[in-house]
């Protein structure tokens, strides 16, 4: 698949983000994993929980729990 910058392994899939404005901070709660970020702009709090994400995933590929 190829999304709009051309990337050819990149991936869609279905999620539902909460985005919340708390005490002068953007939250990005991604409901199904309970992974959550922020950011002092919403673009930014969906940035860093699509980083958390990441970080995450690739733990899971390397081979379990115990990468952090």
């Amino acid at each position: 698949m190829t999304d709009e910058t051309g990337d050819d392994d990149a991936v869609e899939i279905e999620a539902t983000i909460t985005v919340t404005l708390e005490e002068g901070l953007w939250i990005a709660a991604d409901d199904e994993t309970g992974i959550s970020s922020q950011g002092h702009e919403k673009a930014a709090a969906l940035r860093n929980l699509a980083a958390a994400l990441d970080t995450v995933e690739e733990g899971e590929d390397e081979g379990g729990d115990d990468w952090l």
